[in-house]
């Protein structure tokens, strides 16, 4: 497994490519295993995102050695205030203006706009991620999903 300088030196929010790397499989696997659940993850509109933190607490779960004790790693929302802007948005889901905005915009992500401003809560991300992970109890991976 990694060191903590190879995982501190990975944004909080992992891309396809980061995933890719750090687990030595192709963009196909990536994809499968986000939507089996194996990859913890969160499915947000059409887009999977992944936290470092998650991925790592995952990634030492299924270790043969013991992990050395530490503290939990931070949630990526942590570090951000209780009210969020768009530009918040596209830093925490490394997603661009124009995706952010259409979430936005279409109600992916709750959200106030005072003044022509986005203003969105940090809780409401919280729920909205709460909603769309994988590893939610009512999550139903691909593969087991009814024929519809």
């Amino acid at each position: 497994m990694a060191d903590d300088d190879t995982w501190d030196a990975l944004p909080a929010t992992l891309r396809s490519a980061d995933l890719q790397r750090i687990l030595q499989i192709g963009q196909t696997t990536v994809s499968l295993w986000f939507a089996k659940g194996i990859i913890p993850g969160y499915r947000i509109s059409h887009s999977w995102i992944a936290f470092r933190s998650e991925v790592r607490e995952w990634l030492e779960s299924t270790s043969t050695v013991p992990v050395p004790p530490h503290e939990p790693y931070p949630h990526p929302l942590d570090a951000y205030p209780d009210h969020l802007t768009h530009r918040d948005l596209m830093e925490l889901f490394q997603k661009s203006r124009p995706a952010i905005l259409g979430w936005l915009r279409d109600g992916v992500i709750p959200a106030m706009r005072p003044g022509g401003r986005w203003l969105i809560e940090k809780a409401a991300v919280r729920r909205l991620l709460a909603e769309t992970s994988n590893q939610r109890v009512d999550f139903v991976p691909k593969g087991d999903r009814a024929a519809s």
